[in-house]
């Protein structure tokens, strides 16, 4: 085989290996010589989507695709600076990241006792005091003239309010199909309660401080609200508003010891072997 011949043939099998597959799937759309087929559109609609949404969704993407791409054949044309080294830099950094979540995966411990919760909470607790107050409450709305007005009235005024007593409000609230919320159990922001109920106020913490049992009204309604609890700003969040974010916090310190560690045991690992040089 003559020296010209071999190269040839060096030649083709080089380009052979480096041709990409042909894709041959039905063409969808084009701009500008770029092309957007069948295949581009695989995932694109999840299982037991109805027929119209699936139809909207693709043709949603497609025109988003033709969008982007018409600017992006123009920016092509006219932009000339060269991006490689950002490129570079957002590789090396997404194979990092993609190599840290796996490390994480294999190796975080995601277990954390109630014990751990209590105490990051007791010895934190500057963390988390509240910005806005929060109550507990139970409350009915019920028509101007309503019949039973007085019985509200006195549900929510009972001195030492109770469980019971909720269970009384919300049974006289379904017996007269009256709307009302009765879950005392629960802290919700003060703001939310008067979302609802229209208590207005320049002095949140003085009004809780001094309103427990309120009747108050509107153009066609008459609110009846007990607060059976409250926070006012400033006070420390009650632990069970916080149990869920503190398990986050811990959990994400094990996060950032355990990349640490793993970066500090590759670093020896380099040094040990040699394959790092200073100079």
């Amino acid at each position: 085989m003559s020296s010209k011949t071999w190269l040839f043939s060096i030649l083709l099998l080089t380009v052979a290996a480096c041709r990409q597959p042909v894709d041959e799937s039905p063409l969808v759309a084009s701009v500008y010589g770029h092309e957007l087929r069948q295949s581009d559109l695989k995932g694109l609609v999840g299982e037991g989507v109805a027929h119209d949404d699936s139809v909207a969704i693709v043709a949603n993407y497609v025109d988003q695709w033709i969008r982007q791409t018409v600017m992006l054949d123009k920016a092509e044309k006219n932009v000339k600076q060269d991006f490689s080294r950002q490129l570079d830099l957002y590789r090396k950094s997404l194979l990092t990241y993609t190599y840290e979540q796996q490390i994480v995966k294999q190796l975080l411990d995601t277990a954390v006792s109630d014990y751990q919760v209590e105490e990051y909470y007791s010895s934190h607790q500057d963390e988390f005091l509240l910005k806005n107050p929060i109550v507990k409450a139970t409350y009915v709305m019920a028509p101007l003239k309503s019949p039973i007005d007085a019985k509200l009235k006195a549900i929510v005024a009972r001195r030492n309010f109770q469980e019971a007593d909720v269970v009384d409000l919300e049974e006289l609230a379904s017996r007269y199909h009256l709307q009302g919320y009765y879950d005392i159990d629960s802290w919700i922001p003060f703001y939310t309660l008067q979302t609802v109920v229209p208590i207005t106020t320049y002095n949140e913490s003085m009004y809780l401080k001094q309103n427990r049992s309120i009747t108050l009204q509107d153009d066609s309604l008459r609110y009846y609200v007990r607060i059976v609890d409250y926070k006012i700003s400033d006070e420390i969040a009650p632990l069970e508003l916080q149990r869920e974010n503190i398990k986050a916090i811990i959990l994400n310190h094990r996060k950032t010891e355990l990349l640490a560690k793993l970066q500090d045991d590759l670093m020896a690992e380099a040094e040990r072997g040699g394959y790092i040089t200073r100079k």
